[in-house]
């Protein structure tokens, strides 16, 4: 009945809309709010900050889009509007094509030049629905970055059932950072972060395992177990310490719900991405409102830092989300049967964390 857990390819979930947009910072990589003065961990988020001062890193909502409230569970044609108490929000949405495939862009009306955001959605899902679910138009604006959500070209049997955990994935993805770098007039060397959720988490494995340079850091949620196929196994326990000498290490989040039956999986591939990136020791440990631990290393001698974050109220999902509302009893319980994903079959969505503005700060902060 369930998809596989390899890739971790179930679809994610439809219920209760409980937007929260986090602790974060400009484009993560600077020390300065307003008026030069320091950034607070709700505008900068780190495990550093959180460990300092727990209290002040707690996931805030509605930040800079309302929340979407009551959507029908299925696949949307376009990322919905982001407006702020009944006004535009200023982020403006776009259409592009590259590797044989489309892609949603949203950026600030004036900006988006900080960073490039490459967000991989679901089985079954799409690139827009990503931006919807996943609230990466508030990302966007909140952090000045323009986000870019593909759609899988691949399709299982050949029908409507988009997958991104496939072997040509990562050509794809080199394709669309490339025509969306130029579509956005961004810099080659504009920092650019891989995200994704599930299968999503899986193909941005593959891209790393590839060789594939160019990015600043890895974001992996809900990925579950990725190192089996033949295209992941720097992953595998025996190549994983070869690998840190043939790679380009980059900073690497794991985002995991305690709840999700893949959840041992994902401890051991952090395990590896630590040899990867030279992190010495068990790394330390930030309890965050009790629900989230944090395991960090950013002393690694790659000079890139890895962490997992466990979401103990959470499942295979992306913790923050926001979720159409009410829950269907039906598609919630068939895993594809609810494109916007029939995720509380196995554990419910979190907020104590914010897989969205606190995992892009979280990366920031470690490459």
């Amino acid at each position: 009945m369930f998809e596989r857990f390899r890739g971790a390819g179930t679809v994610l979930a439809g219920s209760l809309a409980l937007l929260l947009a986090a602790c974060g910072g400009g484009g993560g990589g600077g020390g300065s709010g307003p008026n030069g003065s320091a950034k607070s961990c709700s505008e900068q988020f780190s495990a550093e900050a959180a460990q300092a001062d727990s209290t002040s890193c707690q996931p805030e909502y509605y930040t800079q889009c309302d929340s979407l409230d009551l959507r029908l569970p299925v696949n949307s044609m376009n990322p919905s509007e982001c407006t702020k108490d009944g006004a535009d929000g200023g982020v403006v949405a776009e259409k592009g094509s590259a590797g044989g495939t489309s892609y949603d862009m949203v950026r600030p009306a004036n900006g988006g030049k900080k960073g490039l955001y490459v967000a991989l959605h679901w089985r079954s899902g799409n690139g827009a629905t990503m931006i919807n679910n996943m609230r990466l138009s508030e990302l966007a604006k909140a952090r000045d970055l323009t986000v870019v959500a593909p759609d899988s070209p691949y399709k299982i049997l050949a029908i409507a059932l988009s997958d991104w955990d496939y072997e040509g994935a990562p050509e794809v993805i080199s394709a669309v950072i490339a025509d969306a770098k130029a579509r956005a007039g961004l810099p080659n060397d504009v920092p650019v972060i891989l995200a994704g959720v599930s299968s999503g988490a899986a193909a941005a494995n593959r891209f790393f395992c590839a060789g594939n340079t160019g990015i600043k850091g890895l974001l992996l949620v809900a990925s579950g177990k990725i190192s089996e196929a033949e295209s992941t196994e720097c992953l595998s326990a025996a190549a994983a310490a070869a690998k840190a000498a043939t790679v380009s290490p980059v900073a690497v989040v794991l985002v995991e719900g305690s709840s999700d039956p893949a959840y041992e999986d994902t401890v051991v591939n952090y395990g590896h991405f630590r040899t990867i990136n030279g992190c010495p020791g068990a790394g330390t440990t930030v309890v965050l409102n009790e629900q989230v631990d944090i395991n960090y290393s950013n002393n690694c001698g790659s000079g890139h830092g890895a962490a997992m974050v466990t979401v103990k109220d959470s499942g295979h999902n992306w913790p923050g989300m926001d979720r159409p509302i009410p829950p269907n009893p039906l598609t919630d319980l068939i895993p594809g049967g609810s494109s916007s994903g029939a995720m509380s079959i196995f554990g419910k969505v979190s907020y104590s964390f914010d897989a969205t503005l606190q995992g892009y700060d979280l990366v920031r902060s470690l490459d």
